[in-house]
């Protein structure tokens, strides 16, 4: 899920962060590893209440637990009296509005000691492979090693600081934009909305091409995605670029697809946000980028440093 399907619910998330932080704890182990599952991501049953569950480990945003509602029904998790529960509308989580419940309760992965987390879930599921997601953040050990396999030969490691303390995001610095940075083993390729694409093709970084895809962050959601091409040699946060797209309208994605076929008159619909849009309209949501598998994949271990507040990757780019 940073960031711009995971934003909105980080909202909600770090309400509850302080009065979770405030449960005694035991002392987290120096070190925790975890090995991916043959889909790319890592996984761990978790213990919620009356259900063991089958849990997704996420990298890209900071607090929380995110459950499908068959899992909240399992483990018998009610929303907060009276104020556990609330609507928002314009979600990345599904059309119109969503309704959003929240509670606080004890995760307590496998091998691990229980810590107390805001938990939230929507009214259809949020994962399709597991029945909730964990933040890595959210794991009670000082630094947590994602084992992608084997190390090759020449392979380098690239150390990353994080954007503060306590949080999973990388910030870096893209022309004129602060960017929210992070890293999603669950797509395939590396994803961005419009206002980090717009940076990128200021600074002269990158360019649009005429192809449409679809970002899937949830089940049931597509959300259309244009093609970018980075200019050789484009890195970001110090990790090579690959496959990148940005996030567009479905208006604007009808009118691209239509002009690579020569046959558009379509006009850009005006309540949306497109990556030629001028900086100076504040419109919208935070520069976010996410870098996915066409990245991560060339790393065999993805390390997350609490006590250095940063990412380690030991990876080996062809």
């Amino acid at each position: 899920m940073n960031c711009g399907a995971t934003q909105a619910l980080a909202a909600l998330l770090l309400l509850a962060t302080p009065m979770a932080a405030q449960a005694a704890r035991p002392k987290p182990p120096a070190a925790f590893t975890i090995a991916i599952s043959p889909n790319g991501n890592p996984y761990l049953p978790v213990m919620v209440k009356n259900a063991t569950l089958n849990i997704r480990i996420a990298l890209s945003y900071d607090q929380g637990l995110v459950l499908n509602p068959a899992a909240v029904q399992r483990a018998g998790v009610k929303p907060f009296p009276i104020i556990g529960k609330f609507s928002l509308d314009n979600t990345p989580f599904a059309s119109g509005k969503t309704v959003i419940r929240f509670n606080l309760g004890t995760a307590t992965p496998q091998g691990l000691p229980g810590r107390k987390v805001p938990i939230a879930w929507l009214e259809t599921p949020t994962a399709a492979d597991a029945d909730g997601i964990l933040p890595v953040g959210s794991l009670s050990a000082d630094r947590i090693d994602i084992v992608r396999g084997d190390t090759p030969p020449g392979s380098q490691t690239f150390v990353i600081p994080k954007k503060g303390k306590g949080e999973a995001m990388i910030r870096t610095r893209i022309g004129g934009e602060e960017v929210n940075v992070s890293l999603e083993l669950n797509i395939p390729t590396t994803v961005m909305n419009a206002r980090a694409g717009a940076a990128l093709i200021k600074a002269g970084m990158a360019s649009r091409v005429a192809e449409i895809g679809y970002w899937r962050p949830f089940p049931a959601v597509s959300l259309p995605m244009q093609s970018l091409a980075g200019k050789p040699g484009l890195t970001i946060a110090g990790l090579p670029m690959r496959r990148l797209s940005v996030r567009v309208s479905e208006s604007e994605a009808r009118a691209i697809d239509a002009q690579a076929r020569g046959t558009s008159t379509a006009k850009d619909d005006e309540d949306t946000i497109t990556v030629a849009a001028d900086r100076k309209q504040r419109r919208g949501r935070d520069p976010w980028l996410l870098i996915g598998r066409d990245v991560l994949d060339d790393c065999s271990r993805i390390t997350f440093d609490r006590p250095g507040e940063r990412w380690v990757l030991t990876c080996k780019f062809g």
